[in-house]
C-alpha cells in the first residue's frame, strides 16, 4: 500500500515535463517560440501550456521594455541612443497575442478542479504600456500615411483589447482612444485593400461617443462599402447594409443619401418616396427628402409637382444654384408643354389668353435662370445660358438675348 501511494504521489506531483523545461530554458524569443510550436502537444496539461505561453510573453515583453526604456531615457535626458522601433512594435504585438493565449489555459481548472490563474493579473498590469505604445506609434504612422505600419499597430491594439484577458481591464474596456484607433486602422486597411477588415474597423469607429470620430468613420465606411458593387447581389447587399445603418443613425443624412441613391439605381423610386415621407415625419426640417422627391418627379415629367418640391429648398442650402437651375428647367418645360398642348394645329399659334399665360410661365422660368446667372456667371456648375437665351427670345427681349450671344 505504501509503495502504491508513493508511486501515485510521484505521478501527481511530478515536475515539469521535458518539453516545458526546454521552453523555460530558452534564452531568446525565437528559440522559445519554435520549441513551443513543435512541442505543444507534448506539454502535460493546461497549466504547463499556460507556463509555456507566458515564457513567450516574458521574452517578448523584455524586448519591448528594453527599447521603450531607451525611448523614455532619450526623452528625459535629451539623448539619442538608437531604438529598434519596428522590433519593439513586433515584440509588443507578440506579447499581447501570447498573453491572450496564455490566459486561455491559465483560467482552466487544475487537476483538483480549482481555478487559480497564475499569470493573468501580472500580464494585465505590465502590458498596459504596450497598448499605449501601439496606439501612439500607430497614430503617428497614420498621420504620416504609413498605412502598413499604422494598420499593424492599431489592428493588433484593437484585437487585443477585445480578448477576454484585457476586456475586463477598466483602462482598456473604457479606453477613450478606441474609436480614433479604429478609424485610423480602418482607413489604413482600406488603403491596403483589406476591405472586409476595413468595414469591421470603421463600424467600431461609427459606434464611438465622439461626434467627429463618428462622422469621419461614417464617411469612410460609406465610401468603402459602396465600392465594388459589380453584381446585382452586391447592390442588394449594399442597400440592405444602408437600411441597417439608417435604422441605427436615422439623423445622419449622408447615410440617407447613400441609401436613396442605391435604391434609385435599383429602380425602387417608390421606396425612396416612402422613406422620404417617413423621414420628414421625424425630421420636418430636413431638406434631402424634398430634393430626392423633386428629382424623381422631374424625371417623371411631373414638372409642376417637382417645382413645388424645389420651392422648399432654402437658398442657404449648399450648391443652391443647382436646385435653382433644375427648378428653372421644370418651369421652362411647363411653358413648352403648355404651348404644345394649346397651339392651333393648323397655324401653331396660341389664343391671346393662352399667349399671355405662356409668357407668364416663361417669365417665371426667367427669374430662376437669371438667379443662376447671378450665382454662377461663368457656368462652372450649371449651363444656364442656352435656355435663358431661348426665354429672352420667346419673350421678345432681344436686347437681353443679344448679351448672351
Amino acid at each position: 500500500m505504501m509503495a502504491m501511494f508513493m508511486v501515485a504521489s510521484a505521478t501527481a506531483f511530478a515536475g515539469d515535463s521535458d518539453a516545458l523545461k526546454a521552453i523555460l530554458k530558452a534564452k531568446d524569443y525565437a528559440e522559445a517560440e519554435a520549441l513551443l510550436k513543435s512541442g505543444l502537444s507534448q506539454l502535460a496539461n493546461d497549466q504547463e501550456k499556460a507556463k509555456a505561453y507566458n515564457k513567450l510573453v516574458d521574452l517578448a515583453y523584455a524586448k519591448y521594455k528594453k527599447e521603450d526604456d531607451t525611448r523614455i531615457t532619450n526623452q528625459a535626458l535629451q539623448k539619442n541612443d538608437p531604438i529598434d522601433t519596428l522590433g519593439m512594435i513586433k515584440a509588443g504585438i507578440d506579447a499581447l497575442n501570447y498573453a491572450a493565449e496564455c490566459d486561455k489555459y491559465d483560467i482552466l481548472p487544475n487537476a483538483k478542479g480549482q481555478v487559480k490563474p497564475a499569470f493573468q493579473k501580472k500580464n494585465q498590469d505590465r502590458l498596459l504600456s504596450v497598448f499605449k505604445g501601439l496606439y501612439e506609434n500607430g497614430c503617428n504612422y497614420a498621420e504620416s500615411s504609413k498605412n502598413e505600419e499604422a494598420f499593424q499597430c492599431l489592428d493588433a491594439y484593437l484585437k487585443a483589447a477585445e480578448s477576454p484577458l484585457f476586456d475586463v481591464v477598466p483602462a482598456i474596456k473604457n479606453d477613450p482612444n478606441r474609436g480614433i484607433a479604429a478609424y485610423y486602422a480602418g482607413r489604413a486597411a482600406m488603403q491596403l485593400e483589406k476591405k472586409d477588415r476595413a468595414i469591421e474597423l470603421l463600424k467600431m469607429g461609427v459606434s464611438d461617443t465622439i461626434q467627429q470620430v463618428r462622422d469621419f468613420s461614417i464617411d469612410l465606411l460609406l465610401y468603402t462599402m459602396s465600392k465594388n458593387r459589380s453584381t446585382k447581389e452586391d447592390s442588394l447587399k449594399f442597400i440592405n447594409d444602408m437600411k441597417e445603418m439608417y435604422a441605427k443613425y436615422p439623423d445622419n443624412e449622408k447615410i440617407y443619401s447613400y441609401m436613396c441613391d442605391a435604391m434609385i439605381l435599383n429602380n425602387d423610386e417608390a421606396g425612396v418616396m416612402k422613406i422620404g415621407e417617413e423621414h420628414l415625419a421625424k425630421y420636418p426640417n430636413s431638406v434631402l427628402p424634398h430634393i430626392y422627391k423633386a428629382f424623381l418627379l422631374q424625371n417623371q415629367k411631373k414638372y409642376a409637382e417637382a417645382v413645388a418640391q424645389w420651392n422648399l429648398i432654402p437658398e442657404s442650402q449648399p450648391n443652391y444654384v443647382q436646385f435653382a437651375y433644375y427648378r428653372a428647367v421644370c418651369k421652362y418645360n411647363i411653358a413648352v408643354e403648355f404651348n404644345e398642348n394649346n397651339a392651333d394645329a393648323r397655324t401653331g399659334r396660341l389664343t391671346p389668353d393662352n399667349e399671355k399665360k405662356f409668357k407668364e410661365q416663361l417669365a417665371d422660368a426667367q427669374v430662376d435662370f437669371e438667379k443662376c446667372q447671378e450665382l454662377d456667371p461663368e457656368q462652372n456648375t450649371v449651363k444656364w445660358k442656352y435656355l435663358l437665351h431661348n426665354v429672352y427670345t420667346q419673350l421678345g427681349l432681344t436686347d437681353k438675348a443679344a448679351t448672351l450671344e
